[in-house]
């Protein structure tokens, strides 16, 4: 029987009658849906690549939709929910998110599951709520529609993916369509072989997170203050940290890297928008290691992903220097090997096969990849070599 993994709710203006989901890595916008099958404008043979446009059904402002991973096909909703289209979507990244045509999306992401995996799209349209039009009371109109996106996985489509990405040196993402073939009858993706498509076990785990040692600064001398002199911090200095603590809070303690640069110029908005992108890369971290694994983290130029990346879901190998061979044994386990020593600095370069949970300010955090991860990396490797 199929299980509902996941779930989120998101709310996105409707404009010139549709909204737009998109995948969440930004791979695969290459060409505009045409092809309706119900309300959801798809590619050809009812096949989306990494973008559906949905129509809306009532010509409301906005939409308030529920997304849904589950680990096989569901069953349908019942009451009050209609189908409203169904369709095969093919997601280079593994995530999805929402946006109104001529809007930024609004921060919020759905985990689907592995990337480059082929999933099933079922729409279905829900109630409507109206009210009078300002031109006259004895006319309603449409102001929020309600919507349910459940998705499931089909088939596993990297491999013939990863060998085209070998040959043609790029584009992998523009190749799915492609490389894509679902006999009826065929088996679906395993479940338990993906960590992205397990449930959180219950009250999500508090994860370890190993932060590697950045390198020593050099000390600087501050210059000495006259007797009586009395340091002031500027107003706008005190300002900012207030903007900062009201709207990041303990988001600052699990952070990945320093803040951003020129985020003193930033407005109250753009630090709200920081703080959901935060804390939904938090949440999709935690679902992308359900059993709360070891983590490290690492500068993202130090892994190397295949096809795309580094985005939360990619596998890829990584590199570190640690003080002795034994570090990071249990990150850097899977096809683990020692790359150099330096035995003047008495340090040694190892390497590992990692999966991508988080990546934030130019670093990821990282597990160890499982088996069905690493088996990419290494399709990739050998075929490169």
């Amino acid at each position: 029987m199929a299980e509902l993994i996941r779930g989120v709710e998101d709310e996105v203006p409707i404009s010139y009658g549709r909204f737009d989901l998109f995948d969440g890595s930004g791979l695969g916008r290459n060409a505009e849906p045409e092809t309706e099958a119900g309300a959801l404008l798809a590619g050809p043979d009812r096949i989306a690549l990494g973008e559906v446009g949905i129509i809306s059904q009532a010509r409301a402002r906005r939409a308030h939709v529920r997304m849904e991973a589950w680990d096989a096909e569901p069953p349908a909703p019942g009451e009050p929910w209609a189908e409203a289209g169904r369709i095969h979507y093919l997601s280079p990244g593994g995530t999805v998110q929402l946006c109104g045509l001529g809007h930024s999306p609004s921060g919020q992401m759905l985990l689907l599951g592995p990337p480059f995996f082929a999933y099933g799209l079922r729409a279905y349209t829900g109630p409507v709520r109206t009210r009078p039009a300002d031109y006259g009371e004895t006319v309603t109109e449409a102001i929020e529609e309600a919507w349910l996106l459940r998705f499931w996985p089909l088939a596993d489509v990297a491999g013939p993916v990863l060998r085209a990405d070998s040959e043609a040196g790029g584009q992998a993402d523009a190749r799915m369509r492609e490389v894509f073939s679902l006999e009826p009858g065929s088996a679906a993706p395993r479940p338990e072989l993906w960590l992205a498509l397990h449930p959180l076990p219950g009250p999500e785990p508090l994860t370890p997170m190993i932060r590697s040692s950045p390198p020593a600064r050099r000390m600087e001398h501050a210059p000495r203050r006259e007797a009586g002199h009395h340091f002031t911090v500027p107003e706008e200095t005190l300002d900012l940290a207030r903007r900062l603590e009201e709207t990041l809070g303990d988001l600052r303690i699990d952070m990945l890297g320093n803040l951003p640069g020129n985020i003193d110029a930033w407005s109250r908005s753009m630090l709200e928008e920081y703080a959901t992108r935060l804390r939904v890369s938090r949440r999709i971290g935690r679902e992308l290691n359900p059993h709360g694994a070891p983590t490290l983290r690492l500068a993202a130029s130090d892994v190397r992903t295949v096809l795309a990346g580094p985005d939360p879901g990619f596998s890829g190998r990584a590199w570190v220097w640690a003080p002795d061979e034994a570090a990071h044994a249990d990150v850097l386990s899977v096809d683990r090997q020692v790359v150099a020593r330096d035995r003047i600095r008495r340090n040694t370069l190892l390497t590992g096969i990692v999966t991508i949970l988080r990546n934030e300010n130019d670093f990821v955090e990282v597990r160890a990849a499982t088996q069905a991860e690493a088996a990419r990396v290494l399709t990739v490797e050998q075929l490169r070599n």
